[in-house]
């Protein structure tokens, strides 16, 4: 079996950018974000996503490293799949992707409001996970509309979820202006989606487990985003590489006996959302209970991968992280 356990070490460590006052990307975002919004509200869809790809491409020729480690791990994955060319495309249509999305997020402020189409797939089986009483863990990968479709998604279809977040979510920035101003963007839109958001704060990481259980036990539907963000992560193989995991949504389905469903996201050519709930993660009958959430793991790979093949450009954190992790040689 191809499983690596790696301890990230935190010695030495220096201020948290978030201790900054404020910084001139976050200065930027605030003198765009009202055009971008406007622009969001007026414009179509197809409109929207060719200025982004034309920003994009004009940024991708005066300064192709600010996409270097986007582009090496698409490299690193679609290596022989496809040719050079073909793979820069899908980096530069990535970039695109995640700057259309910030445009949908604003269009949540549209006067009147605005309701995406949004469809959830896969139901069956959080129904069937919920009938064993015992709650069930939706766990999201990260992807570039799965922030705010997942939610919109889940709630449409009535199932609102508490979900796992840190204090300084949001995607826009980790200042203190960020987060008193810009990433509440986001997080507001998401809150109208959830039953509530559960957040991790630094000065007590183990409360939002422990809500998190309780709500588990009273047969509630927790949703937690796939990431790497832990002291120990486990490289589990992946195509051409390998990607790292947090142990942490599969250590709290042990404990709660609840089961660890896989849940993807993807926008369609017709513009529509479709969420898609995969059937539970196996869990092995015997082994240590480190044996088990490493076999949960690396079988996540597996269920991920028709879905990045299909449409790769919309796995902008496919690395998480932004960490491309290879096998080795």
């Amino acid at each position: 079996m191809f499983a690596t356990s790696i301890k990230r070490s935190f010695s030495g460590k220096r201020p948290e950018k978030e201790e900054r006052l404020i910084s001139l990307k976050d200065l930027v975002l605030a003198a765009a974000i009202p055009g971008l919004a406007v622009g969001g509200w007026l414009l179509p869809d197809k409109a929207c996503l060719g200025i982004c790809r034309a920003i994009v491409w004009i940024m991708w020729r005066l300064s192709p490293r600010r996409y270097a480690e986007q582009a090496e791990i698409f490299h690193t994955y679609l290596r022989g799949r496809c040719s050079e060319a073909e793979i820069d495309a899908v980096t530069r249509d990535s970039a695109s992707l995640r700057q259309f999305e910030r445009i949908l997020l604003l269009r949540f402020y549209r006067p009147g409001g605005w309701r995406p189409r949004v469809r959830l797939q896969g139901r069956e089986h959080l129904e069937q996970a919920l009938q064993q009483g015992r709650g069930a863990i939706l766990w999201v990968k990260p992807a570039a509309f799965a922030d705010i479709m997942t939610k919109v998604a889940c709630h449409e279809a009535g199932y609102d979820a508490y979900h796992l977040s840190r204090h300084t979510h949001g995607g826009f920035s980790v200042t203190r202006f960020g987060l008193r101003f810009l990433n509440p963007i986001r997080t507001r839109i998401e809150r109208r989606n959830l039953a509530e958001r559960v957040m991790i704060v630094p000065e007590d990481p183990r409360a939002a487990t422990a809500q998190l259980s309780q709500r588990l036990s009273e047969n509630k539907v927790v949703s937690i985003t796939v990431g790497a963000a832990a002291n120990r992560l486990t490289e589990v193989p992946f195509l051409n590489g390998s990607i790292p995991l947090a142990g942490g949504a599969a250590n709290l389905a042990l404990k709660a006996d609840a089961p660890l469903l896989p849940v993807f996201t993807e926008r369609r050519p017709d513009g529509s959302f479709v969420t898609t709930i995969e059937p539970p993660l196996q869990v092995p009958t015997e082994g240590a209970h480190s044996e088990k959430i490493t076999a949960m793991l690396m079988g996540y790979p597996a269920v991920m991968e028709p879905y990045f093949l299909r449409l790769p450009e919309q796995f902008d954190n496919l690395g998480l992280h932004r960490v491309a992790w290879h096998r080795p040689d």
